[in-house]
């Protein structure tokens, strides 16, 4: 009898959230770490440009700018649009580089590894964000899971809420081989 009221009362108590919250808490979780940028909540604007909106303040410009240019500002969940919008306190023109954007936006950010650029057989310029190999995990009711947590890659998260491959970047998990201080070489 008392293993069952154990087991009873380890089980969770699941409430299941809207598409957009995860979207949010995968873009926080990017970021949460990086000091030049704070993710805000999600809210319903009430001017009725969108359904729902996050905030994103960015304190350093060129930060701002990468973020600008790459960050997708619109997602549609169904018939729920999420808007994104960010915010600075300089108003200037940025760089046509995108690779740079990537770089401006993960500078000290302790989950990028590194951002690197590589020419393919054609002499095509690209650009690869590393991402450091580690789970990224937050607590989102998912009922698949049993702690109820979203685990997955900040790869998987990059090419959600950025545009993919646009400029010839890509994002990708860096190689445990190839780390330093690993001992290992491919």
């Amino acid at each position: 009898m008392q293993e069952q009221e154990q087991e009873e009362m380890s089980m969770m108590k699941l409430t299941i959230e809207a598409p957009w919250y995860t979207y949010q808490k995968k873009i926080k979780a990017l970021f949460e770490d990086d000091t030049d940028i704070v993710v805000g909540d999600i809210y319903e604007p009430e001017d009725g440009s969108s359904d729902v909106a996050i905030d994103i303040e960015v304190k350093t410009h060129g930060k701002f700018m990468a973020l600008d240019r790459v960050l997708v500002k619109h997602v549609v969940f169904g018939n729920v649009t999420l808007s994104i919008y960010l915010f600075d306190e300089e108003n200037a023109n940025g760089t046509e580089d995108y690779i740079s954007l990537y770089k401006t936006i993960f500078s000290g950010n302790p989950i990028v590894s590194s951002v690197k650029e590589a020419t393919d057989f054609a002499g095509t310029r690209l650009g690869f964000v590393l991402f450091k190999p580690e789970v990224v995990q937050f607590l989102d009711d998912d009922t698949s899971d049993y702690y109820g947590n979203w685990n997955g890659l900040a790869e998987d998260i990059a090419r959600e809420i950025f545009v993919e491959g646009y400029r010839g970047v890509n994002f990708c998990t860096e190689d445990k081989r190839n780390l330093p201080g690993t001992g290992k070489m491919a």
